[in-house]
């Protein structure tokens, strides 16, 4: 990352970030010219558990002083005493889209629905200030990538659904299904999605 002349001066607040019916948080402590983190306790810091968190409020406060070329990364890490995620990017800000409500897809993590209930979390917050190519490099890689694993996901829903019709009659490598499968897998997908948009992501193979 490079250096940049315009940076905060240490102590000083410029970002902002909550859980929605949560309080606003701005103790982020500088690590380094161009990084921050802030820690979260679960539970204790969150209103609702972390497996129910869907999304994060993060926005710039007034003044914050983020030059014109450049903008904020921001990932996320869930830490217990018995694994950790790695960081995974949240979102962007920018001095043109200085607020932003992001996902978390905390639920979709089976490590951290089953650990943290009985053992608790830290989630650990980074913040990184990169230039706006840099941001925009990363924000579409990480966008292919959300798109192949939610097509992934889709396809191995339907995959599970034809084999609950297979008999074996066919032999090996093959399935038997009903001709109309797709439209009956469609309106099941369709119920199951009003119901809970996620559930394809959960507890498949």
């Amino acid at each position: 990352m490079e250096s940049i002349g315009q940076t905060p001066t240490p102590g000083q607040a410029f970002l902002g970030i909550c859980v929605p019916g949560g309080p606003v948080r701005i103790d982020f402590v500088q690590t380094s010219q161009t990084k921050l983190t802030l820690t979260l306790n679960a539970p204790g810091d969150l209103p609702i558990p972390i497996s129910s968190v869907s999304d994060l409020v993060c926005f710039l406060l007034p003044g914050a002083p983020i030059p014109p070329t450049h903008g904020l990364l921001v990932y996320w890490q869930v830490v217990t005493p018995a694994f950790s995620t790695g960081f995974e990017l949240l979102g962007a800000l920018t001095p043109s889209q200085p607020s932003g409500v992001f996902r978390t897809n905390w639920s979709q993590h089976e490590e951290i629905c089953n650990q943290v209930g009985t053992s608790g979390a830290r989630i650990v917050l980074g913040v990184s200030m990169e230039t706006l190519e840099e941001i925009a490099n990363v924000a579409s890689h990480e966008s292919y990538d959300a798109r192949l694993f939610m097509a992934q996901k889709i396809a191995t829903d339907l995959f599970h659904y034809m084999q609950s019709f297979d008999n074996g009659s066919a032999g090996h490598g093959k399935l038997v299904v009903p001709t109309n499968i797709f439209d009956r897998w469609m309106k099941r997908f369709e119920s199951r999605f009003q119901r809970d948009p996620n559930f394809f992501m959960k507890n498949q193979d």
